[in-house]
């Protein structure tokens, strides 16, 4: 089958093996995947991410070689072609999606996670293997594109309920990547009424307008905290930190209210910098979150199904398998969204 390979920093396509589904799998055709931060910062700095996640003992990360190959490509929807024993329920041509985990027992944790590791390719190419007990088969009615985008729904999802936003308090996303903006769209079907949303792209703020921001700010020209003030009647109280980048984390202490909190879903893969005594006097809670449950991945998909959340409108590109390298290297471009890899030959 054709995929992307990341060998060391560089990232090609070619013909590699075809898995085969084992008992309790089944292989499925990839339709679309997402692109995420976290693959960008893979393929940049994998080699530090594999060591923090061998010192954390996340799955899988004793098995990645990155000199031998690595298929990314974790946010996905596909089609089942083939089922392994015990996964019958799952006929060819049915559509799906799951957590991206496949237990493996020959692994310390026990599973591997899809898209980073060297044993199970992920859905940067043409066919993955998935775990037959944790797909959820897609609703008719939901285009592949959008279905896709459930990974990083969950993201937001978990990110909002971590939180535990109180009614009537004021509610900064620092960030209108497709992770900021999911954070938005959950706030928003939770009934939050206060939210900002800030960031220096005119097309992203824009974005966030259309997904129900109740006011959008660019911080490069001007002061977060005050307009945030002059609108909703004081500073924030509670910051999604979704940007990732070196000095938000501080930005986000200094502009959050006293006694505020600062919920940290942007992944920074460099040295920070904080000035403690900023959090000391402000009295200011620092929470760190990652990834979501088994359960919010499958009520992200659901509400996606209902109509409840529509991440459609953060597709705003999509790109070929011959042309994933290259959009890689684009997006670095922050007038995009999220960029989505489909499959035109099905």
């Amino acid at each position: 089958m054709r995929a992307m390979v990341l060998r060391g920093t560089e990232l090609t396509v070619e013909e590699i093996e075809r898995p085969s589904p084992g008992p309790g799998q089944v292989l499925a055709r990839v339709r679309a995947s997402g692109i995420c931060g976290s693959d960008l910062h893979y393929a940049r700095f994998g080699a530090e991410m594999i060591a923090a996640s061998r010192a954390n003992d996340l799955a899988g990360s004793a098995s990645v070689d990155l000199e031998a190959g690595v298929v990314m490509g974790h946010e996905f929807v596909a089609e089942v072609v083939e089922a392994g024993l015990g996964a019958e329920a799952f006929a060819p041509g049915t559509r799906v999606t799951s957590i991206p985990m496949i237990p493996d027992p020959t692994s310390a944790r026990g599973a591997h996670t899809v898209g980073y590791s060297s044993r199970y390719p992920g859905a940067y190419g043409e066919y993955v293997l998935m775990s037959a007990p944790i797909l959820l088969r897609v609703p008719d009615g939901v285009p592949d594109a959008v279905a896709a985008t459930t990974e990083p729904c969950a993201v937001g999802l978990h990110a909002v309920r971590e939180a535990r936003v109180q009614a009537g308090e004021r509610v900064l996303v620092m960030g209108a990547g497709p992770i900021g903006l999911m954070t938005l769209l959950w706030l928003k079907h939770d009934g939050v009424p206060l939210v900002t949303v800030s960031d220096p792209s005119a097309p992203r703020r824009a974005l966030a307008e259309r997904l129900g921001a109740d006011l959008v700010v660019d911080p490069s020209t001007g002061d977060v905290a005050a307009r945030v003030t002059e609108t909703f009647g004081g500073p924030p109280e509670v910051i999604f930190e979704c940007v990732g980048v070196p000095g938000t984390l501080q930005q986000a202490m200094e502009l959050v209210v006293r006694r505020g909190r600062v919920i940290v879903v942007g992944v920074c893969m460099t040295e920070d910098r904080i000035r403690p005594m900023t959090g000391i006097t402000k009295h200011v809670t620092l929470q760190f979150v990652l990834g979501y449950s088994a359960e919010e991945y499958a009520e992200a998909l659901a509400a996606i199904a209902a109509g409840e959340v529509d991440p459609a409108p953060l597709v705003t590109r999509t790109v070929s398998l011959d042309e994933l390298p290259a959009a890689f290297r684009a997006l670095s471009n922050p007038h995009d969204c999220k960029v989505m890899l489909t499959f035109y030959d099905q």
